[in-house]
């Protein structure tokens, strides 16, 4: 009896830390990405400069296979998880006293900045604990729960915050910026609230109880040290770990086919991610919805997370049945054609015609179910397809960063298509952008069984010929390619990004010489990546060794050879545009006045925002 009230009373600590600890995860992504779109957006910030300065934050959710080994060198998964949440809530106050600054703009984004970091460990945390502090058959039981939790972060962040704004502004007649700050305040209290529930009930991320001799609820409850001691490694170790599981990933066959599907399957949403939520948000007579905060806290925070959350649940089973290889392509269809939707009501909205709340809501529900449902498709093709081997967990951590990369540079470049074009030209143009994704999809490799496979992940993968001249040099290849590749979708970004937040000359000429220099170094990677993937080939065919593998040669080549191109482009655009500046003006005492404007702010809505009738 004894027993069974100790087992109930430890499952109920568990299922609190669960709900609370992936809630604590799913907020900060959202406030980044949408809410703090929304705020800059009722501040009167065009498209363009919103998209810019908050797509490039992303890239750090893609970085964090970057430094995951290195915060088991010291303390515990628990420590990092307190003092990320616990910086998180200053972070937020800062952000509410920063609003009232003069340059609040540059100095909220550079905040955004550090709460993406310390979300990112959050996030890295939590998940070590989870997988560590839980044995198999409860991560299986529990599974569904931490989704949720974590959708449900999602809502509170979009729909609670924005819809909170919207409600303080018109029900207490606040300003816009003592409403936002209100919220940031309140955020910042949140997030301290996590702390300090964390500390108590939070368990400290153990490894798991058999390599211990001892129960992870033992070690728990007697605090004993032993539970954290042989969790440590060495840097050296961390590092040289992390080279061979690159190593391993460069010589997976197919890899570039299978990289392709990952990298483009998204390529429609990236355009949609950030502008369709701020196409909510602006003026009627500039083609926009101009939903109010409340109404579209409720469509983009409540309506959308939950009919992403019933269509993967329902393409989930639809995979089941029919599986993914059968599947792949129709659900590459059901991703990408419902973005018509925003076609459908860019076209019919005029200042004579504002949509209803109904109407707008159902057809933004149907475009988010068909997402959800198609989306699943992608995260079971990397779980199946680019993940299986000696490195699983590391290689889907790979694949995840390669699916995010593609929506930064398509983010950042939505708001100034967006404004330039017209919401109806751009939304069509956003749909094109979907037949990347089903070219992606009919032509992606399925090198594993897309049956159950194994526990042994060695035992998961076919057996390939012994190495040969051809097969190494594929992997040198793609290894560059690789590089060349997250530098032009890691490292590009982020100068660009920061190119609106340059408030000297000296920060511009900087940052073009960072573009400069990242190019060079594309170049010069390039050419080892196609220098190598030509002598595989020659190699392949002298000694008629064409396995799978050589096949990645041919990826590096034309890869290699596309990203230079578009850098070389990019790198010429921009230097044409800088070539007007006056130069002169760095070393002059006045260097200041020859800094770029500060992101510039639109007129205001000319009708008035109303809350729309259902």
């Amino acid at each position: 009896m004894h027993n069974s009230s100790s087992h109930s009373r430890h499952d109920a600590k568990s299922i609190i830390w669960i709900l609370s600890a992936y809630v604590a995860e799913g907020i900060p992504f959202a406030m980044v990405i949408w809410v703090a779109g929304t705020m800059f957006k009722d501040f009167g910030h065009q498209d363009s400069d919103i998209t810019v300065s908050l797509a490039s934050i992303g890239v750090i959710w893609s970085l964090k296979p970057l430094w995951a080994g290195l915060l088991d060198l010291y303390k515990t998964k628990k420590f990092f998880v307190l003092i990320a949440q616990f910086i998180m809530a200053i972070l937020f106050g800062c952000m509410a006293m920063t609003l009232y600054s003069e340059n609040y703009y540059t100095g909220i984004v550079i905040l955004l900045w550090l709460v993406a970091f310390a979300s990112a460990t959050q996030d890295i945390c939590i998940d070590g604990i989870y997988i560590t502090a839980l044995n198999k058959k409860t991560q299986a039981a529990y599974i569904g729960m931490q989704s949720m939790a974590w959708n449900f972060g999602r809502i509170v962040a979009v729909s609670g915050a924005v819809w909170s704004v919207g409600y303080l502004q018109n029900n207490f007649g606040m300003d816009t910026k003592t409403s936002w700050a209100v919220m940031l305040a309140v955020s910042g209290v949140l997030y301290a609230t996590f702390g300090l529930l964390h500390w108590g009930i939070l368990p400290t991320g153990s490894l798991p109880a058999q390599e211990h001799k001892v129960s992870s609820v033992e070690a728990e409850t007697n605090n004993n040290p032993s539970s954290h001691s042989s969790n440590n490694q060495t840097a050296s170790q961390v590092f040289g770990k992390f080279k061979e599981s690159i190593t391993d990933f460069c010589d997976r066959p197919y890899l570039w086919g299978m990289i392709s599907l990952v990298l483009f399957y998204r390529s429609s949403e990236g355009l949609l991610l950030v502008e369709g939520p701020l196409f909510m948000q602006g003026c009627l007579e500039h083609g926009a919805l101009q939903l109010s905060l409340q109404d579209k806290g409720s469509i983009d925070g409540t309506i959308g997370t939950m009919a992403v959350i019933i269509g993967g649940l329902v393409g989930g089973l639809f995979i089941a049945r029919y599986t993914l290889r059968r599947t792949l392509f129709i659900l590459a269809l059901c991703i990408n054609l419902p973005n018509a939707s925003y076609i459908y009501l860019a076209q019919i909205v005029s200042a004579e015609n504002p949509l209803s709340f109904t109407h707008i809501a159902a057809v933004v529900g149907f475009e988010k179910f068909w997402y959800g449902f198609g989306l699943v498709g992608n995260m079971l093709y990397m779980m199946q397809q680019l993940a299986p081997g000696r490195f699983r967990m590391t290689h889907y951590a790979f694949a995840t960063a390669l699916m995010n990369l593609i929506l930064v540079p398509t983010q950042m470049i939505s708001g100034p298509m967006a404004d330039q074009l017209g919401f109806s030209m751009y939304f069509n143009i956003a749909m094109l952008a979907g037949i990347p994704s089903l070219l992606a999809a009919w032509f992606a490799p399925f090198p594993h069984s897309t049956v159950d496979q194994p526990d042994d992940d060695a035992a998961a993968i076919p057996q390939t010929p012994p190495e040969d001249a051809a097969r190494r040099l594929a992997r040198r290849a793609t290894s560059y390619a690789l590089l060349t590749l997250a530098i032009f979708l890691y490292i590009d970004p982020l100068i660009l990004g920061s190119w609106g937040l340059a408030t000297t000359a000296t920060a511009t000429a900087t940052l073009l010489a960072s573009l400069l220099g990242t190019t060079i170094a594309k170049v010069i990677l390039a050419i080892i990546a196609i220098r190598a993937g030509r002598s595989s080939l020659r190699a392949a065919a002298v000694h008629k060794s064409r396995s799978n593998h050589y096949r990645n040669a041919y990826g590096a080549i034309v890869a290699s050879s596309i990203i230079v191109c578009i850098s070389l482009g990019i790198t010429g655009a921009v230097g044409y545009q800088s070539s007007g500046s006056s130069w002169s003006c760095l070393t002059s005492s006045e260097a200041t006045n020859c800094a770029p404007p500060p992101p510039t702010t639109s007129v205001q809505c000319k009708q008035k925002t109303i809350r729309r009738s259902y």
